[in-house]
């Protein structure tokens, strides 16, 4: 997967658009961190479980049990190939291994088990801020401090697959074409992507 990607880039094959990765929880549960687990594996002081600051866990992570669970909306769900939650990307297995070489540039998989199966938590750290992706002109807040618009610099963001921003406290997850592209060929079942970036609580996820 990872090389038909970077033969789309280097063909210039782009899909010259930003997009918002959204959870679909219309149709898919979502997955869901057990503070006291987070606690016993990472120690008393973590703050993993709520804060989805770009820290770097893999050098302290022990493999963690998460569970799944209906948000509002969804009725009956099933368990996800993918799924976002506070910037942070769940892969069950088909889904690390059909992305696992296109990923590993731009964060880091940490392991998680869920009953029998095991699966991974995608760390996302590339940052728009760290290479001036931000368009801060553009890229506002309202007077609640909310999130009004948010623009990035295509030109500078359109080849980085997976990426955050400080501006929104690292809520959202981002991505180009390509990654898009690439989920969609393989399959891969429980995102839902927007071109609507300052919208990163959508109300239908599902449109």
């Amino acid at each position: 997967m990872k090389n038909k990607i970077e033969g789309w880039l280097h063909w210039g094959w782009e899909d010259s658009q930003i997009y918002v990765i959204h959870p679909n929880v219309n149709h898919y549960l979502s997955y869901v961190l057990d503070s006291k687990e987070v606690r016993k594996k990472l120690g008393n002081d973590t703050m993993f479980h709520f804060d989805q600051s770009p820290l770097v866990y893999a050098e302290i992570w022990k493999p963690i049990e998460i569970s799944f669970a209906k948000l509002s909306g969804v009725k009956k769900g099933d368990i996800p190939d993918l799924m976002i939650r506070n910037g942070r990307l769940f892969l069950n297995e088909k889904a690390y291994e059909c992305l696992r070489e296109t990923l590993e540039a731009h964060g880091e998989f940490l392991p998680v088990t869920f009953g029998s199966e095991a699966g991974y938590l995608f760390n996302i750290l590339r940052l728009a801020d760290d290479i001036g992706g931000l368009n801060q002109k553009l890229s506002t807040r309202d007077e609640h401090d909310d999130l009004q618009s948010l623009v990035f610099h295509e030109e500078k963001m359109i080849k980085i697959l997976v990426f955050r921003t400080s501006f929104d406290d690292y809520m959202g997850v981002y991505c180009n074409g390509a990654f898009k592209q690439a989920v969609e060929n393989a399959g891969l079942k429980g995102l839902v992507f927007s071109l609507d970036l300052w919208n990163i609580f959508p109300t239908d996820s599902s449109v």
